[in-house]
C-alpha cells in the first residue's frame, strides 16, 4: 500500500496552530536505566534496527524468518524499532490492532533480546488503538525496555495528534559501572500535521524537544561538561534532508521529483551501499517548527546521526551540519517495496564515540535458503512489487512529463 496521499496546497487564510501543554510532563526514565545497557568485555556495543514492519493483524512468515536470521547474523545488544511497527489501517480495531502488535512482540519477546521502539505515522492510523495504549502493550513485555516518556499534542481547529514516547536509554561505560558512556534519543516524530493550511507529514513538537534540550544538558553536566555522544532513532526524516541532498534537472540519472524540484544523493557518496529511489518524504517544508529538532542538535553537539525509515525503498547516509541523515530501508512484506528489504546494522566502539560503524543486511539474501513455500511467497510478494514499481513509474511520468 502506497503512502497516504496528503494535500500540500497553501491557502490564503492560515489557520493558527495551538499546542497543548498539558500532556506534556516529567519522563519515567527508569525502565530504561534499570535494563541497565552497556559495552561489551569487548569495547562494543551493536543496535540492529528494524524499520517499517507495517504488517497486519497476521504477521508475514517471511518478516519473522527475516527478523530472526537478521537477529543470529548480526547477534545485537538492541534492537530499535523504528515506526510502522504495524500498520494501523488494516487494524481498524482496538482487538485488530493489539493482536498485531502481539504478533510482533512475541517474535521479540521469543528471541530475547532488549527492544526498544518510537512510533510512526501508521502505527495508530485509522485505529481506535492509541499510542498510549499502545505502549501500555509494550511495557508488559520483559524484552521492552522503552518508556512512555514525552507526550503531548498538537491541535489546529477540530484536527488533533499526539505524540508519545519519547525518551533516551544509556549505555553504561560496562555492566558495572554506573557511567553513562553514550546515549540513545528515540523520539516519536508524529503521524500528519493537524494544521490543514500544510499538510503533510508529523513533526516533533516544542515539548519534546525542550524535553531533549534539558536531558541532554543533565547528561553533559554528569559527563564533567561534555556533551555525551549520541544518536537518534525516529520515524520521520526531517526536512533537512532537502537541504543535504544535491538539487539537480529532472534528466539526471536517478533524480528524484519533490516539491517541483530534482534531487540526488550528494556527490561522493558510494552508490552501491547507498540508494535513493523514492523522493524522502519530511514534513512539508513550508512548515517551520518541523525544522527545530535537528536545529537544537545541531547546536547541542551530542547527536553523531539520525536514523530512521518511513521510505521503504530508501538506503542511503548523507551528512548534514555534522550529523549523519540515516534512512533504513523497510522490512515490510505487506506494503510496497522494490526488493530492497532489509535491517541496518550499528556498532558503537567504546575507544572511539567520535564515530560509529554501520551495515545493510539484505532479507532476501537471509531467505535465499528458506523452504519451497518461503520462496513462492517471495516470488508472488517481488511480483506485486514489480507491478506496483511499474504503475508508479508511468504515474510519474504522466504527471511529471
Amino acid at each position: 500500500m502506497m503512502k497516504k496521499v496528503i494535500a500540500l496546497l497553501m491557502s490564503a487564510i492560515t489557520a493558527l496552530m495551538i499546542i497543548l501543554p498539558g500532556y506534556a510532563a516529567e519522563v519515567d526514565v527508569s525502565r530504561p536505566e534499570n535494563a541497565h545497557l552497556s559495552f561489551g568485555d569487548d569495547g562494543k556495543f551493536t543496535i540492529l534496527q528494524v524499520a517499517d514492519i507495517q504488517d497486519d493483524a497476521f504477521l508475514s512468515n517471511l518478516t519473522k524468518k527475516a527478523i530472526r536470521a537478521a537477529v543470529e547474523k548480526s547477534e545485537p545488544d538492541l534492537i530499535v524499532l523504528t515506526g510502522d511497527n504495524i500498520a494501523g489501517y488494516y487494524c481498524g480495531t482496538k482487538a485488530l490492532a493489539r493482536s498485531a502488535l502481539k504478533q510482533v512482540m512475541d517474535l521479540f519477546e521469543d528471541i530475547g533480546v532488549p527492544v526498544a521502539a518510537v512510533f510512526g505515522n501508521h502505527d495508530d492510523d485509522d485505529t481506535a488503538y492509541t499510542k498510549v495504549e499502545q505502549i501500555e502493550q509494550y511495557e508488559t513485555y520483559s524484552c521492552y525496555i522503552g518508556c512512555a516518556g514525552v507526550v503531548c499534542e498538537a491541535q489546529s481547529g477540530e484536527n488533533k495528534t499526539l505524540n508519545a514516547g519519547t525518551y533516551n536509554v544509556p549505555i553504561f561505560e560496562s555492566a558495572d559501572s554506573d557511567k553513562v558512556a553514550y546515549n540513545i534519543w528515540c523520539i516519536d516524530s508524529g503521524n500528519y500535521n493537524p494544521d490543514d493550511s500544510y499538510g503533510g507529514y508529523g513533526y516533533v513538537m516544542p515539548e519534546q524537544i525542550e524535553w531533549y534540550r534539558e536531558k541532554s544538558n543533565e547528561l553533559k553536566e554528569a559527563n564533567g561538561g561534555n556533551p555525551v555522544p549520541s544518536i537518534a532513532f525516529q520515524h520521520i526524516v526531517p526536512p533537512q534532508i532537502y537541504k543535504a541532498l544535491k538539487e539537480t534537472d529532472k534528466d539526471t540519472a536517478g533524480a528524484v521529483s519533490y516539491g517541483g524540484k530534482y534531487y540526488t544523493l550528494p556527490d561522493g557518496i558510494d552508490k552501491n551501499t547507498n540508494w535513493m529511489n523514492e523522493a524522502p518524504c519530511p514534513p512539508n517544508l513550508d512548515f517551520e517548527p518541523g525544522y527545530a529538532e535537528l536545529d537544537a542538535m545541531i547546536e547541542q553537539k551530542d547527536v553523531k546521526a539520525v536514523f530512521y525509515g518511513h521510505d521503504h525503498i530508501n538506503n542511503y547516509i548523507v551528512p548534514y551540519e555534522g550529523i549523519d541523515l540515516v534512512s533504513t530501508a523497510g522490512i515490510t512484506f505487506l506494503s510496497y517495496n522494490d526488493r530492497n528489504r532489509g535491517f541496518r546494522v550499528i556498532t558503537l566502539d567504546k575507544s572511539n564515540t567520535d564515530t560509529y560503524d554501520t551495515y545493510y543486511i539484505d532479507a532476501e539474501e537471509l531467505l535465499e535458503n528458506g523452504s519451497v513455500t518461503d520462496k513462492i511467497q517471495l516470488a508472488f510478494r517481488n511480483f506485486l512489487d514489480s507491478a506496483i514499481n511499474f504503475f508508479k513509474t508511468v504515474w510519474n511520468k504522466i504527471t511529471h512529463g
